[in-house]
């Protein structure tokens, strides 16, 4: 069963699952072997050439295989000796992302060194959040990718605290206002939104790891226990977002503040109800569900 650009030879190939399913921007992005596409997307998103990408950071979070326990958790790698990133796909509106971005910036940055070492050891730390909805507090810019630096406020010529940089690329912007996206990154958002799309299977023939990312999804979407895994998750993701919209609304009625916390965490066990039912293993919806191993343990 094969997908491939140029001459394509095709025999009844399955439909490509889609890249901004987490589980799946993992299974592409994230496991040993990837370091030529994930190359390509973060040479993309720094607008510098990006060469000499280490997974290692992220293979306690992932397996190789998708018949092994596959974290869905936040992608981690370093370019050489010079950097950590830390990359997020959420697709779960969550009110309070800001906070949680720089709290993961923090975490990889903290994380470096170990007892009694140098601080000339830490090196540049860089965040980047990838969502699929427009976040509140950047409502008014129509810039789908925004950086962000510590700066003087009076002088922000000035830059001091060189080891943070965060990023956050909001894919909806990418097609309302796809002219204030960078060219080539557009392309890229475009792929984890609908890899089939005949600008995605244009634009490959002239970007070789586009071409290489295309290919590897292609192989992937045959794997039918990632496809199941991917299923799980759109259907948890898609109950999380219809339940935090409803839970927003009787809180604006009721003045509740407690409203969109209250409602992730119903929908969360009514995921993991499902998923015990089918005999699902409770490391795995550990990692569909985000709850611990013990309060599933107490839905039995």
């Amino acid at each position: 069963m094969s997908k491939k650009l140029g001459n394509i030879q095709e025999k009844n190939p399955p439909s490509l699952l889609l890249p901004k399913n987490d589980v799946v921007f993992q299974a592409l992005f994230g496991v040993k072997g990837s370091e030529p596409i994930l190359e390509g997307l973060l040479s993309k998103i720094l607008n510098q050439e990006v060469e000499n990408i280490s997974l290692e950071a992220n293979q306690n979070l992932i397996r190789e295989t998708p018949n092994q326990k596959l974290g869905i958790l936040d992608l981690r790698a370093n370019i050489g000796k010079e950097m950590a990133v830390n990359i997020e796909l959420q697709l779960v509106d969550y009110h309070y992302m800001p906070e949680r971005l720089l709290y993961y910036w923090a975490r990889v940055y903290g994380k470096q060194l170990k007892e009694s070492e140098n601080y000339s050891k830490l090196k540049k730390t860089i965040a980047i959040l990838i969502t699929d909805y427009e976040l509140e507090n950047l409502k008014e810019f129509k810039d789908s990718h925004t950086e962000w630096q510590l700066r003087e406020k009076r002088n922000p010529n000035i830059l001091v605290f060189k080891n943070i940089e965060i990023h956050i690329i909001e894919m909806p912007k990418v097609l309302k206002y796809r002219k204030k996206t960078e060219k080539g990154l557009s392309t890229w958002i475009e792929f984890l939104l609908n890899p089939e799309s005949e600008l995605v299977k244009m634009k490959a023939k002239e970007d070789k790891k586009l071409k290489v990312a295309y290919e590897k999804l292609a192989y992937i979407s045959g794997d039918e226990k990632l496809r199941r895994l991917a299923e799980l998750r759109r259907k948890l993701i898609l109950d999380q977002n219809t339940g935090l919209r409803e839970e927003r609304r009787i809180g604006r009625e009721e003045g509740r503040v407690d409203g969109i916390q209250i409602g992730e965490q119903n929908e969360k066990i009514k995921m993991a109800k499902k998923l015990l039912k089918l005999e699902m293993p409770i490391e795995q919806i550990v990692e569909i569900t985000e709850l611990s191993e013990e309060e599933i343990k107490k839905l039995k």
